[in-house]
């Protein structure tokens, strides 16, 4: 079994690594189908064809056996609905055989079933995330089409009869909810509602606007001051009722100084650079407009970046007061589709791919031209599209108008593509 050492992982672009053997985050889309059409979610896009292609078999038994070892966590899902992947129990036998220390899955819940529920906690999978965008019968439904609440709250309370029947304490419950306009209101209402039934932790995520859905009213760019004095209100929620949130980086509250946005700018049309860390005197060279300096010393940004450092292992301390950092993904993370093509992240707006484990190992793909390459584009901060304008808010900067990137524009061209 290789695993790199220091020098090849770090050779020339240094990150600040702690030195062990399990240093990878994976991720993995078993399938690329969901049930769902989400307003805000590529699956809904009027061009968006659906792929059969599914991972199992010897594909998923040579990327388990080439990744799993070196993962400290594993993500059976990225952006798809891994409940219709029918090799999910192979899947999670495979976390567990090859000792991986954490490893889970998002789901929207409506194909769970007893037998695969009874799988997760026979193998004893430490988490269990349901995305979820309303607390109220009214916004689900206008939001997860064609989903119904009913149906969804049954399959919610299915997951806590199994863990109460099984006496396990795991998985943990998680949920997970994309922040827009429609649902904003009720986010204290949201963290209520499911730490009542049984959810230790809520990750909430701004939405990046994706051209041809139609929704670029839904984002919160519209509305910052409603959102940071909302959040704030739902971080106090989840203090009293002892539930563990992950929250955004505050917008920045002059991007409502230009007026509704109809439309997202990229980082080469004055939309700013979502891949530098806030600073105190603004926004530098994001070229974001009004400087929003307290944003930097804020402490949701504090917060926010140290937990980034622990879910990557790295060493760059608990306590720190600012980051300055690229983005780490191509030195810790890899995610594989399901026929086997490696994104170097979830959110690879690009056609290109950086490998495939029908045809490679681990090691060279990891090793190979594309990832160095993007290494040090990152590592020198010379961005392509993709990168320059993230539509992550967890690795972006929502205080940037790139970090709500259109997507349909970043894929658009490939000019720094290797």
């Amino acid at each position: 079994m290789w695993y790199p050492s220091c020098a090849e992982l770090h050779r020339t672009h240094p990150m600040p690594a702690i030195r062990e053997r399990r240093f990878l985050r994976v991720k993995i889309d078993m399938v690329t189908r969901c049930q769902l059409r989400c307003i805000m979610c590529h699956f809904a896009h009027p061009e968006f064809k659906e792929n059969p292609v599914t991972m199992g078999g010897e594909l998923l038994e040579k990327v388990a056996n080439e990744l799993f070892p070196r993962a400290h966590d594993v993500v059976l899902s990225s952006s798809a609905e891994p409940l219709l992947a029918k090799d999910l129990p192979r899947a999670l036998e495979l976390c567990r055989e090859h000792g991986v220390p954490n490893f889970h899955f998002s789901t929207n819940a409506l194909s769970m079933t007893e037998a695969i529920m009874d799988k997760v906690i026979e193998v004893q999978m430490p988490l269990l995330t349901v995305s979820c965008d309303g607390a109220t019968k009214e916004t689900f439904e206008k939001i997860r089409k064609p989903a119904k609440w009913e149906p969804f709250l049954r399959r919610f309370d299915l997951i806590n009869e199994r863990k109460k029947l099984h006496a396990s304490v795991l998985p943990k419950l998680s949920v997970t909810c994309v922040l827009m306009r429609s649902n904003i209101r009720e986010v204290p209402q949201m963290i209520r509602f499911f730490r009542d039934r049984g959810v230790d932790y809520m990750n909430f995520v701004h939405m990046a606007v994706m051209g041809g859905l139609g929704i670029e009213d839904e984002s919160l760019m519209n509305d910052p001051k409603l959102c940071n004095e909302t959040m704030a209100e739902a971080k106090r929620v989840a203090d009293e009722v002892g539930m563990h949130v992950m929250m955004p980086i505050p917008i920045g509250e002059h991007m409502a100084d230009d007026g509704a946005v109809v439309d997202q700018s990229r980082s080469d049309e004055g939309g700013g650079v979502a891949l530098v860390a806030p600073t105190a005197g603004g926004c530098g060279t994001g070229g974001c407009g009004t400087p929003d300096g307290a944003l930097a010393d804020a402490p949701e940004i504090v917060d926010y970046l140290n937990h980034k450092n622990r879910e990557f292992l790295l060493k760059a301390g608990e306590n720190r007061k600012f980051h300055n950092r690229p983005c780490y993904f191509p030195w810790y993370y890899i995610h594989v589709n399901p026929d086997g093509t490696v994104f170097p992240c979830g959110s690879w707006f690009e056609f290109t791919t950086f490998g495939d484990f029908k045809t490679q190992t681990f090691r060279e793909i990891w090793t190979g031209p594309k990832y160095r390459e993007l290494r040090r584009q990152l590592y020198h901060m010379e961005l392509r599209d993709v990168c320059a304008n993230c539509s992550v808010a967890n690795m972006g900067r929502p205080d940037v108008k790139a970090s709500f990137s259109h997507r349909a524009k970043v894929r658009r061209e490939q000019r720094s593509a290797p």
